[in-house]
């Protein structure tokens, strides 16, 4: 009977969260968190509108701010080579995608071996692995200039090369996401940028060590309160049912050496 009198209340809670989601305000907060660091937020979505007409299968649910951080920064570090580390593959397309933003990367991907049990049971792939294991692999044979290691993260820890950008997006949960984190700060060039993907700023309900976790945050805001890296925060979505709410909603850091 609590738990029911509990979903209900929850229930009520969200629905008055969503009517009083002023969407327009997140947007105009999110185009100024852009615009502190330099980036054009507009520019960016329409560079990304462009890729994502040529290439329909990248326009999915998968699809976040991310993505156009990663256009606006193909515009602020616009090299003529640069080292791009991405952790954690999944299916690939987001691979595919860095190699189209930007003008001449050389992009390392790192993910857990097909055959490790972690790898399976996540992210529903156990469902049909070989198909899921096929069309990543499909999608990575059309990237130039990548490397596919097949790896654990921590394993980074022995690394000695250095990166202009880092996209953090394997296990969230601690202590993977901490280890992730503090590697790809010693990887990271002393210009480069490095990107952490779901930061959550209390910690989530039900927390665990793939999904969701305040480890990410807790980690970074050490960093910097150490003065050892400038952190920017982001909104992941700016779509009401993924972040009306304050306690679910995620964040995407950026961070700097300082």
């Amino acid at each position: 009977m609590v738990n029911i009198f509990r979903k209900i209340s929850n229930t009520l809670s969200f629905r008055k969260l969503k009517k009083n989601y002023d969407y327009n305000f997140f947007v105009e907060d999110q185009n100024n968190k852009f615009k502190l660091l330099g980036f054009n937020r507009k520019q960016a979505l329409e560079k990304l509108s462009i890729i994502k007409k040529k290439y329909d299968f990248l326009d999915r649910k998968m699809s976040t701010e991310h993505e156009t951080l990663l256009s606006a920064l193909s515009y602020k570090m616009d090299m003529p080579k640069i080292e791009i580390l991405e952790i954690g593959t999944y299916d690939g397309a987001n691979s595919f995608l860095l190699s189209l933003l930007f003008q001449n990367p050389n992009i390392t991907t790192i993910d857990l071996p097909d055959d490790n049990e972690e790898f399976i049971k996540t992210y529903e792939r156990q469902k049909d692995l070989n198909k899921f294991i096929k069309k990543r692999d499909e999608i990575l044979s059309n990237v130039k200039n990548i490397k596919f290691v097949k790896t654990n993260s921590i394993n980074l820890i022995k690394s000695k090369k250095k990166f202009d950008i880092i996209w953090i997006d394997g296990a969230h949960g601690y202590p993977t996401i901490c280890i992730d984190i503090i590697n790809s700060f010693n990887m990271l060039n002393e210009n480069g940028i490095a990107l952490c993907d779901d930061v959550f700023l209390t910690k989530p309900i039900n927390e665990d060590q793939v999904y969701r976790s305040i480890g990410a945050f807790q980690t970074l805001k050490t960093l910097e309160d150490e003065k050892l890296i400038s952190l920017n925060l982001f909104y992941k979505r700016l779509d009401v049912l993924n972040n009306c709410d304050p306690i679910k909603r995620k964040f995407i850091a950026l961070f700097t050496k300082t």
